[in-house]
C-alpha cells in the first residue's frame, strides 16, 4: 500500500496538499481522481511513499485516511512543473492547485498522456532570461533565427502569446518553412482538436515549435531549450481571477526549473522588466521615417474662438486627410475612448452622471438603428435613456464633456463626406471575424480613414501612409502608477504603424513623454519613468500586493477592512477606494502594502501566511496590473 501526497486542482480549495492511499503503484506528476468535501475532483501526486514508511506519523493522525478513486493518467507532468507551480503559488499566495488549473487546459486532464517523447533523457542546459526590444519586423527576423538555431540543436521553443489574436498575427510568419513541426494551441480550439494536437506534439520526435497562450505551459515535452514571451507589456498575461497569477512571472520559475533560455520580445517591454535585466540601462531608440507632428491643441482652440467650436480635428490634420485621399493614401485615426461622450456633468450641482449599480460615469452612445441617444455603462453594461434633468438637482443644465468615437466619426463625415469611413471598436466589433473583416476592407479600400479604439491592435497586422492620435490626454487623468508607460507604449505602437506621418493631437505638448515617443527615445522615457517610481515607491523598487474586499454592505464592509488593516499594520498597508468604488451594487476598497521585492516571498513568511488565510474572503493580488 502506498501513501499519496496530492495537491487539488480545483477551485475552492485552499489547502496546499492532502493525503490519500491506494495499492497501485502510482508514479509522482499523475493525474488521479480523489474525494474532497464529497465532490470527485482531479489531483496531481507529488509523491508516493510506502505505508510501512510512514506507520509512526499514521498512528498520530487525528483523521483516517481516504483512497484516491481513480488513476486519469500515468505521468502526466513534468517534475520541474510540478515544482515551478509551487513556487508560483508562494509567490502569487495561491494553492498550488490552481495555479497548475491555469497553466493547463481543462480537457487536457482527461487525456492519457502518451510516454514515447516524455521519457526521453534531458540534456542540461542552462537558464537565461534576455529582452530582444525592437519593431515587430525586427523581432519576427530575430525569432526565425533563434527557430532555426535551436532546431539545428535537436532542441524545441515554446512561443507563448497573450491571446489569440496575437496568435493570429504571429503564427503564419513563424510556421513558415516548418509547418510540419509547429503545433498552435489556443482555448478557443474545440476540445477534440486540443487533444489532437497535444498528443501529436508530444509524440513528434523532430524538434518543434510550440505557438501557443498561458494554458498550455504544462506541455510535458522534455526538450524545450527556449521560452519566447512575445508582446510582453500585454495585461492579459495576468489573470483577472484568482489566482490572479501573471504568466510572465511564471514563465521566468519554470525557465529556470528546466533549465531553459527566456526571451521577452516587445516593441517596448515593461519599466519593471526593463530595469531588472537590462540594469546597464542600455540606449534604445526605434527610429522611423515617418514625419513626427505635434500639434498643441490649445492654440487650434484659440484659433477656433470665432465660432465658440471646440476644435476635434485641427486644421493641420485635415490637410494631412485631404492629401492622403487625394494620393489615395490611407489614414488611421486613433480615439482613446468609445461612445459619444464619456462624460456628462450638470453645470448646476456640479455632479458626473452615474450608473446607479455601479458609480460609473454613464457614457453617451447614439445607436446605429436609433435616433434617441442612450446612457451606457461600461461595467454592468445597463443602458438608460439619456435624461433631460439632472437626476440629482433637476436641473436642466447638463453639459456634455470629452471625445468619444462616435462623435470623431461623426465630424469626420461632416468634413470630409465623401471619403470611405471605417470604424473599429467594441461596441461595434463583436468577434474576430467583423474585426478582420473591417480592417480587410479598409486595406483594400486606397483613400479611406479607419477610426479606432484600442482594439484596433487585436487586428491591425499592416503600416499605412498615415497615422494620427486624436485624443489620449484623457489617460491622464487616472491615478495609476502604469499610466506613463500605458500611454507611451499605445503612441509607440501606432508610430511604428505610420510610414509618411505620424501626428499627436494633445492639450500638453510639452510633456517629456510625447517628445520621447515621437523620437523614439524608449531609454529616455525609461530614466524618467523610473525616477518618478524611486520617488514614490513604486516597482521595481518596491514589490505591491493589493487586497481587495467587496461587500454590499457598506457598513459589514467597513468592520472587515478595520480587522484586516489590524492583522496587517506591521506592514503599514494604506487603505483606499476602488477607483470605482461600486460596481453591480458591491461596494469595493483596496489595501495596498509595499514591500522589498528582494525578501518576497522566502523572507515574508509571516505575511504570506496572513495573506493566505486571508484568501477566501479578500482578492489577495500580488503585482497587480492595476492600482485603480
Amino acid at each position: 500500500m502506498k501513501i499519496l501526497t496530492v495537491i487539488p486542482i480545483s477551485k475552492g480549495i485552499f489547502k496546499n496538499n492532502l493525503s490519500y492511499f491506494t495499492i497501485k503503484d502510482v508514479k509522482p506528476g499523475s493525474i488521479v481522481t480523489v474525494q474532497v468535501r464529497k465532490k470527485n475532483v482531479p489531483a496531481v501526486v507529488i509523491s508516493s511513499v510506502p505505508v510501512k514508511n510512514l506507520k509512526s506519523d499514521l498512528k498520530k493522525s487525528e483523521f483516517s485516511l481516504k483512497p484516491i478513486k481513480s488513476i486519469v493518467s500515468d505521468s502526466f507532468f513534468r517534475p520541474e512543473f510540478i515544482e515551478a507551480c509551487q513556487v508560483a503559488g508562494d509567490y502569487f499566495v495561491s494553492p498550488p492547485g490552481l495555479i497548475i488549473k491555469n497553466f493547463i487546459p481543462a480537457k487536457i486532464l482527461e487525456l492519457d498522456n502518451p510516454s514515447s517523447n516524455n521519457k526521453e533523457e534531458k540534456e542540461n542546459g542552462y537558464f537565461e532570461a534576455s529582452l530582444l526590444q525592437m519593431t515587430k519586423r525586427e523581432r519576427l527576423q530575430n525569432y526565425k533565427s533563434i527557430i532555426r538555431e535551436e532546431f539545428a540543436k535537436g532542441k524545441s521553443i515554446f512561443f507563448c502569446l497573450p491571446t489569440l489574436s496575437d496568435i493570429n498575427r504571429f503564427s503564419n510568419e513563424l510556421q513558415k518553412g516548418i509547418e510540419k513541426y509547429s503545433f498552435v494551441m489556443h482555448g478557443n480550439l474545440p476540445n477534440k482538436k486540443v487533444k489532437e494536437i497535444w498528443i501529436k506534439a508530444l509524440k513528434e520526435k523532430h524538434p518543434v515549435l510550440i505557438i501557443a497562450t498561458k494554458s498550455f505551459f504544462s506541455l510535458p515535452r522534455n526538450n524545450i531549450s527556449t521560452i519566447i514571451i512575445e508582446n510582453e507589456s500585454s495585461p492579459f498575461f495576468k489573470s483577472q481571477t484568482r489566482p490572479y497569477a501573471d504568466a510572465r512571472k511564471f514563465a521566468e520559475i519554470l525557465a529556470s526549473k528546466i533549465k531553459a533560455k527566456l526571451i521577452f520580445g516587445d516593441s517596448m517591454i515593461r519599466t519593471g522588466t526593463y530595469s531588472r535585466l537590462n540594469p546597464t540601462m542600455t540606449v534604445s531608440r526605434i527610429l522611423s521615417e515617418a514625419e513626427q507632428i505635434i500639434i498643441d491643441m490649445n492654440q487650434e482652440s484659440s484659433t477656433w474662438q470665432k465660432t465658440k467650436n471646440f476644435p476635434l480635428i485641427s486644421l493641420k490634420l485635415q490637410k494631412i486627410i485631404k492629401e492622403a485621399h487625394e494620393n489615395k493614401e490611407k489614414i488611421i485615426l486613433f480615439v482613446n475612448r468609445r461612445g459619444y461622450y464619456p462624460y456628462t456633468v450638470c453645470n448646476d450641482c456640479m455632479r458626473t452622471l452615474l450608473c446607479e449599480k455601479c458609480e460609473t460615469p454613464l457614457v453617451l452612445h447614439k445607436k446605429e438603428d436609433e435616433k434617441n441617444v442612450k446612457f451606457i455603462c461600461h461595467k454592468c453594461l445597463k443602458e438608460t435613456l439619456a435624461p433631460e434633468k439632472c437626476p440629482y438637482c433637476q436641473s436642466w443644465r447638463l453639459m456634455t464633456l470629452g471625445i468619444g468615437i462616435q462623435k470623431i466619426t461623426e465630424e469626420i463625415e461632416k468634413i470630409f463626406p465623401h471619403i470611405k469611413l471605417f470604424r473599429i471598436d467594441s461596441d461595434l466589433i463583436k468577434n474576430p471575424k467583423q474585426g478582420n473583416e473591417t480592417i480587410k476592407n479598409f486595406l483594400g479600400a486606397p483613400g479611406s480613414i479607419l477610426v479606432g479604439t484600442e482594439i484596433l491592435f487585436s487586428y491591425i497586422n499592416h503600416s499605412v501612409e498615415r497615422v494620427a492620435v486624436i485624443s489620449l490626454d484623457s489617460l491622464f487623468t487616472l491615478p495609476d502608477f502604469r499610466t506613463n508607460e500605458k500611454v507611451f507604449n499605445t503612441i509607440l505602437k501606432l508610430r511604428n504603424l505610420s510610414q509618411k506621418t505620424f501626428l499627436i493631437q494633445t492639450r500638453m505638448p510639452d510633456k517629456n513623454l510625447f517628445n520621447d515617443a515621437i523620437r523614439g527615445n524608449i531609454s529616455g522615457f525609461y530614466k524618467n519613468e523610473l525616477d518618478a517610481r524611486k520617488e514614490s515607491g513604486y516597482p521595481p523598487f518596491k514589490l505591491l500586493i493589493k487586497i481587495t474586499i467587496e461587500k454590499k454592505n457598506s457598513s459589514e464592509l467597513k468592520k472587515d477592512l478595520e480587522k484586516t488593516e489590524k492583522m496587517l499594520e506591521k506592514w503599514s498597508p494604506l487603505a483606499y477606494p476602488a477607483f470605482i468604488p461600486k460596481v453591480k451594487n458591491m461596494h469595493i476598497w483596496h489595501l495596498l502594502l509595499k514591500i522589498d521585492p528582494q525578501t518576497w516571498p522566502d523572507k515574508q513568511q509571516e505575511l504570506r501566511q496572513i495573506l493566505f488565510f486571508l484568501q477566501p474572503l479578500c482578492k489577495v493580488d500580488v503585482d497587480p496590473e492595476s492600482l485603480l
